[in-house]
């Protein structure tokens, strides 16, 4: 027993600080190391903002091969595939000369997320516990602190007078020892009903077919209410630093802004975790969506220390709960029979999500202000705040998809 404690601990450290270095090293510092990657590189802003596209574009377009490859060969075998690729990633941005290497960058830094990152870790810790969500809570914790530390590395790098090009080798070099432990620690684990004998009558068992939760409006109701908590994060954080720029605050203020907002999503996805337990987790999503939208409104005021207290806590409050709520809501509503292949197609139509920053840089291009961008954002966001208010319980529509073994808390 001991040891099956021992083994669990070691597995869900090994994947959250793997998820660390992909929220540390992906979207939030790309979005921070941008501004002069645009000025050295000589890119437009319409250029930059498609490099954060494709970056998302290559995490959620593969995101349902990660459960196929878990499926056949398993989840050490996928880590290791994604820890290669975001390594590759890492250094085709540390070597870029231009264009089009930056581009190829975050394509590979994107695949290397999608293996390496939620669809493997919510799947792994969903099945290692029979009550996943304060260990999904603890995963999306890691997942932000990183999202606080990438940027803040940065900026004290950039600080030092070396260039942008020294944090991208440092990312490299993490990826592959971070992610050759999380591949190493998770080897043998292939999740079958016999393998975990306290997890097997509801590995496989309870809930929903993928057909039946297919059918259902519900469950498209969560996938875009994932896509516009996505949306206003990847946009949000493509352009704030630039944006903050342009209203004269300095780089580094910016980027410390950024950081706290990630300092305040790892308590938040904390706090979301212990109270998954217990509180409804529609409820939950429902604070992420609504938090997001008021953090995409301070951005439409001038930067007085309201403003920016307001977009610090909102943005923390809500992409922090987010993770976490709509992986628990997907888990509530339809159980974890086909849990794995259901949360990666909602990773993987997340990915119109990608379109925000590419479409938001042409808009940045022609208006010469992002306002037109966060207002946007602010009312996607409304609308499905309140699709989701309205949203109710699917009902099962016969016996074999009425084993649902998640009560609805609250």
């Amino acid at each position: 027993m001991l040891a099956q404690i021992h083994s669990r601990f070691i597995v869900t450290t090994t994947l959250s600080l793997l998820y660390f270095l992909l929220m540390a090293g992906t979207f939030n510092s790309l979005g921070a190391v941008l501004p002069l990657m645009v000025k050295d590189l000589h890119m437009d802003w319409g250029e930059a903002g498609f490099g954060f596209s494709l970056l998302g574009l290559a995490c959620g377009l593969g995101s349902l091969l990660p459960a196929v490859v878990i499926r056949t060969v398993g989840v050490s075998a996928t880590i290791a595939a994604g820890t290669l690729l975001l390594a590759g990633g890492f250094a085709c941005q540390a070597m870029t000369q231009g264009v089009r290497a930056y581009h190829i960058g975050t394509v590979f830094m994107g695949l290397g997320f999608c293996f390496g990152g939620t669809v493997a870790g919510v799947h792994v810790i969903s099945r290692l516990y029979q009550r996943p969500s304060t260990p999904i809570g603890i995963y999306f914790t890691l997942g932000s602190l990183g999202s606080v530390c990438g940027p803040m590395l940065f900026f004290l790098i950039n600080q030092s007078g070396s260039s942008w090009r020294v944090f991208w080798m440092i990312c490299c070099c993490a990826a592959l020892v971070i992610g050759g432990a999380a591949a190493f620690s998770t080897h043998g684990y292939h999740f079958r009903q016999d393998d975990d004998t306290e997890n097997a009558a509801t590995s496989t068992t309870g809930g929903w077919s993928t057909r039946a939760a297919l059918a259902t409006p519900q469950f498209w109701i969560i996938i875009a209410a994932y896509t516009t908590c996505l949306l206003i994060n990847t946009t949000v954080h493509t352009f704030a630093v630039q944006h903050f720029r342009e209203q004269g605050l300095t780089l580094g203020r910016a980027a410390t802004l950024i950081s706290m907002g990630a300092l305040v999503g790892a308590v938040a996805s904390t706090l979301a975790g212990l109270c998954g337990e217990k509180v409804d987790a529609r409820k939950l999503t429902l604070l992420s969506l609504g938090s997001l939208g008021l953090a995409a409104t301070c951005l439409l005021f001038p930067p007085t220390a309201l403003a920016l207290s307001g977009f610090v806590i909102c943005m923390g409050l809500g992409m922090g709960s987010s993770y976490v709520s709509t992986a628990m809501l997907l888990l509530t509503y339809f159980g974890r029979r086909a849990n794995l292949e259901l949360y990666s197609l909602m990773c993987m139509i997340s990915t119109l999500a990608a379109l925000g920053p590419g479409i938001g840089g042409m808009v940045r291009d022609r208006t010469g202000n992002f306002t037109l961008v966060f207002l946007s954002l602010v009312i996607i966001g409304t609308v499905l705040f309140l699709t989701v208010l309205l949203m109710r319980r699917p009902m099962p529509r016969n016996t074999a998809d009425a084993d649902i073994f998640m009560p609805e808390a609250g």
